[in-house]
Formats: C-alpha cells, sequence, structure tokens
C-alpha cells in the first residue's frame, strides 16, 4: 500500500484502544501519580502532525475509488474492513487527534488561548465530517466527551455528528474573534504559522463545503448560508491562504512526502499512475493539460515493440476490450471524445505507461519503465522528456505538498454552487478562475522552470481554458454543465481524495469514470468498519452493511461502477 513507514507505525498504535473505549492501560493508572502536565503548543503539533497522517490515509483511500490513483482488486477486496488506510485513519482520528483535542481544549479554555482552541476546533470538524462522509454513522456524543465515556460507544447519526462539526467551525469562529494583541500565539503553528486571518479564512471554507455537501438534503439552507459566506467573502480565495500540509527533505528525511518515499527512495516504484488520469491529461480533450508534466514523470518514452517484450511486460495489450467499458464507450463517442484507455495508452505511444483501475492480475517486471509521481504534489522529478529511471534525491527531494484546501478547490466548489443553488455568481466565470488558478498553483510549484525545455507557456494555459470555455458553452443542461465543471475540479484533485471521493458522491462527476475492468461491484458510497473499530466494540458492526449505506447527505442513486 501507499505506506510502508506509516503502516508499521498504525500497527504499532493499534496496542492502544480506541480513546472512546475503555482500556486495560486505564485500569492501571496509578490514582495516587501526579497529574500530567498538558503543554498546549507539544499538543497543538501533536494534533497538526495527526491531521496530515489522517488526510493521508484518507486520501488515499479516496483517490483510488475515482481513478485519482490506480486501485488494485475489485472495491470489495481492496476496501475490506483490514484496509490498512482506512483502519490507520480510524485509529488516527479516535486514538490520537480527537483524543488529544478532547484533552487540550480544557487548557486554552484556562489560558485564553484563543488562537489554539480555534485551530484544533477547525480541525476536529473536518476530521468528523470526513468520518462521516467515509462511514456515515461513527461514534460521537457517548465517546471523546471526557468523564461521560462509556465503554463501547454507539454510533450516532452522520446528521447528528455533522451538526457538532458545524458548532466547532462557530466556536471556532468565535474564538477568533475573540483574539488580540495580548493573546499568546501558537510557539508553532505548522500551517499557518499562526496567522489568525488565514485560519478563519480556512474555517470559512470548511463551512462552505458543510453547506455544498448537505446541498442535496436541504436546498434552501444550503444556497442561503453559501450566499452569506459569498457575501462576507472571508473564504480561501487566493493562493497565499491555501491550506497545505508542506512536506520536508533531505534535512527532514522523515518528513519527505511519503509517495515521493515509496517511489523514488524504495529499491523500485511501487505504485502504478492511474490510466484513466493520464488519459484525461492527454487524449480526452485531444491536447496535452498543461499540469501533464508535472503531475506525471515517465521513465521511459516508448512502449516495448516486441511481442516477447509485450508479453513480458504489459501482457494485456491483446487482450479482448472489457464489455463493462461499452456503455462509456458509447457516451464518449456521441460526444466526439475518444475512447477510454485499456491496458495502457497506446494511442499515445510515447511512455505514458499505467494501470487500469482494478487491474489484478500479477505485476509484471515493470518497475524502471512504468509511469511515476511528477513534481506536483510529490515533490518528485519534472518531466522533460529525460525517460530516466528515477533514483533518490532527484526532482525536490520529496519537498511535495498535501493539498488539503486550495483556492481553486473553492472556485469550483462556488461554481457548483451557482449552478445548483442561484447564489448569484457566473458559473463559468468561476470555472475560468478554477482552472487558472490550478494551473498556477501547479506550474508555481517547480521553483527552477528556466531549467526546462518542455515547460508550458502562458499560451498554453490560455488555450486550455478556452478549450474549457468552448465545452462549458457548448453543454446544454446544468448536468452537462456540471460535467464540465466536475472533470475540471477532479483534474484538479491530485494529490487530494477526499474532495474527488465527495465531488463523486455529491455529483456523480466525472461522469466518464473507466469502469472496474469485470464490471461488477458497487462503488462504494461509505467504507466498512474498519477492524479497529468493529472488533473492538460491539455497538459497530459490518453485518448489515454494504457499500451502498450512504452518508445522510447522499440521496444520489446507487452506482455500479
Amino acid at each position: 500500500m501507499k505506506k510502508f513507514i506509516n503502516n508499521i507505525l498504525g500497527t504499532l498504535a493499534l496496542i492502544t484502544l480506541l480513546s472512546c473505549e475503555t482500556t486495560e492501560l486505564d485500569l492501571l493508572d496509578n490514582p495516587n501519580a501526579p497529574p500530567v502536565e498538558i503543554n498546549e503548543d507539544t499538543f497543538l503539533n501533536s494534533i497538526q502532525f495527526g491531521f496530515a497522517e489522517f488526510f493521508e490515509d484518507v486520501t488515499s483511500a479516496g483517490a483510488e475509488t475515482v481513478r485519482l490513483e490506480y486501485m488494485f482488486d475489485t472495491y470489495e477486496n481492496n476496501f475490506s474492513n483490514t484496509n490498512p488506510d482506512l483502519n490507520g485513519a480510524w485509529t488516527q482520528a479516535y486514538s490520537g487527534i480527537l483524543k488529544d483535542i478532547q484533552e487540550v481544549l480544557p487548557v486554552t479554555t484556562e489560558k485564553e488561548l484563543y488562537i489554539h482552541s480555534g485551530i484544533v476546533k477547525s480541525i476536529r470538524a473536518y476530521i468528523l465530517m470526513t468520518l462521516v462522509d467515509y462511514f456515515g454513522r461513527v461514534p460521537y456524543s457517548e465517546a471523546l466527551q471526557g468523564d461521560n465515556n462509556v465503554p463501547f460507544p454507539k454510533l450516532d447519526e452522520g446528521n447528528e455528528v455533522y451538526a457538532a462539526a458545524l458548532n466547532n467551525l462557530n466556536d471556532a469562529l468565535a474564538d477568533f474573534a475573540k483574539v488580540t494583541d495580548d493573546t499568546t500565539e501558537p510557539a508553532s503553528d505548522l500551517f499557518y504559522g499562526g496567522d489568525t486571518a488565514k485560519w478563519i479564512k480556512f474555517t470559512n471554507t470548511l463551512k462552505l463545503k458543510y453547506y455544498l455537501n448537505t446541498r442535496l438534503i436541504n436546498e434552501s439552507e444550503s444556497a442561503s448560508e453559501i450566499s452569506s459566506l459569498l457575501t462576507e467573502g472571508n473564504i480561501i480565495s487566493s493562493p497565499v491562504d491555501n491550506f497545505y500540509w508542506i512536506a520536508g527533505t533531505a534535512d527532514l528525511p522523515q518528513s519527505r512526502h511519503q509517495y515521493y518515499v515509496n517511489e523514488y527512495l524504495a529499491a523500485s516504484t511501487g505504485d502504478y499512475i492511474s490510466n484513466y488520469l493520464m488519459w484525461a491529461l492527454t487524449l480526452e480533450k485531444g491536447a496535452d493539460d498543461p499540469r501533464l508534466r508535472y503531475y506525471v514523470y515517465r521513465q521511459t518514452l516508448e512502449f516495448p515493440s516486441s511481442v516477447a517484450d509485450l508479453d513480458n511486460e504489459i501482457d494485456c495489450w491483446n487482450d479482448p476490450r472489457p464489455s463493462s467499458f461499452e456503455d462509456v464507450d458509447n457516451q464518449n463517442a456521441a460526444e466526439s471524445i475518444p475512447p477510454l484507455p485499456f491496458c495502457s495508452l497506446f494511442g499515445r505511444a510515447d511512455g505514458y505507461w499505467g494501470r487500469d483501475h482494478a487491474e489484478a492480475d500479477g505485476i509484471p517486471p515493470d518497475n524502471t519503465l512504468r509511469s511515476t509521481y511528477g513534481v506536483y504534489p510529490v515533490g518528485g522529478r519534472y518531466d522533460d522528456d529525460d525517460g530516466e529511471r528515477i533514483r533518490a534525491n532527484q526532482g525536490l527531494d520529496g519537498a511535495g505538498i498535501w493539498p488539503i484546501m486550495s483556492d481553486s478547490f473553492v472556485y469550483f466548489m462556488r461554481a457548483e454552487a451557482a449552478l445548483f443553488l442561484g447564489t448569484g455568481e457566473d458559473p463559468k466565470n468561476l470555472l475560468e478562475q478554477g482552472v487558472r488558478a490550478s494551473m498556477a498553483n501547479v506550474t508555481g510549484f517547480l521553483p527552477n522552470p528556466e531549467n526546462f525545455t518542455n515547460v508550458p507557456s502562458s499560451t498554453d494555459i490560455e488555450n486550455y481554458v478556452t478549450l474549457v470555455s468552448n465545452l462549458y458553452d457548448s453543454a446544454t443542461t446544468d448536468e452537462a454543465r456540471m460535467d464540465v465543471i466536475g472533470k475540471e475540479y477532479w483534474l484538479s484533485l491530485f494529490g487530494n481524495g477526499v474532495e474527488g471521493y465527495n465531488l463523486y458522491k455529491r455529483t456523480s462527476t466525472p461522469n466518464n469514470l473507466q469502469p472496474t475492468l469485470l464490471g461488477t461491484g458497487n462503488f462504494p458510497r461509505t467504507f466498512l468498519y474498519p477492524n479497529v473499530a468493529a472488533d473492538r466494540n460491539t455497538n459497530i458492526s459490518n453485518a448489515d452493511r454494504t457499500f451502498n449505506d450512504k452518508a445522510f447527505w447522499d440521496t444520489n442513486p446507487d452506482i455500479i461502477q
């Protein structure tokens, strides 16, 4: 899986039961021992580190469902209750982040540390919403409540946990409003450096996300609340406000981007790039996306030429096209879009070497040939037609980012709201702003573009914006317009599986995802409870759960995809 090091840490963490459950260790505590002094700055940094780990886990799971990352095997096998990413996310949330927040908030209240408290409440809101998005009903009212914890907390309804998250966001904003020149700042804020104004924008943006997700069940409230947020204008709208976790470099080797570690520092590449993603960046529109060479690095510039090499390295090359592709192929043909990729991007023949969604055949000896992560967002190597095998310490040496929330995402969110909620903005204009913002964030990530030959020009970017604008103009229904918005939003989300997963559940876009090869299995609208939860809480069970179980706000039909 994606996180070899972190999975080991996650395994070690399993010796501690979830904070929402009574543990044997609690019974061994010495009642005469002095209370442990809580240092608010240490706890804040621990919470923020844990948040980055949580995001990495949930991003991996969400990205695989929507083809932003390659998924091995069927949904049922890949997302069983032993999935390490989902187990890691649950453990990180309940044993780490939410437990630490519960313990530190009384200290921040007593000391009037309003910046500290506002930050951790915003993070708690994000965690709670994501748990609901991924699992539906989760423990809350009988867990993480201090002295009111019970041994086996019940599952609360998703709408109740979401409401608690909204209360946390409002409480965080109230805390930030109390900040004065005399308020003690955090010794170290790993996201915004203690900048309260930026935290307020992030918190308001999470409220925008809350109301966009719930628009399917309460359109009038979502329209009103999002309109108010837009009128206030205090949301993320500039790259300087982007909410990124910044990974380290060789100076801090253990903080490098984990995908860089998995690929560039490993003996050989371990992951594949999704064929569908590379097709969307190359063949789908008939022109290369300017972000292509930042997202994807090719270790070779060609495919095998002999049958023997093809049989050895891309053994699906001569397989019949799956019947499960037929409906999407027909849809694409009606819209003058090239057929979906199957097996590889043979239509390019210049080394974009990936793997199909749910391809579960044995792994061929292609480690030094398959495409891998580029400079954005993992801090790898920029593709300048080198066609060379990746090695340690190349590119940005792992100084990547986890793009949790950016200005480009917000423009696309606003475009969706304008289209379906009538918030008074122009969805086409917001679409174009979103594309430009994404291009700026991605291309600006390369610190020395002058050293490369094949970087996109401003004309390339403007031509792409015009192409997208024309696609929007040719759409004749709001659903078709959302298809254009959703595809561009999805393309901007490389590195963020959380928003991609919610986007698809909320809008069914992108509407032409590559099907699973066998054409079977329901798209997971929520995931099974991880075994770290189900095996240790009698109120949590997967006995009656299916992938058709939905988060409370998800009212769309079931999908076989």
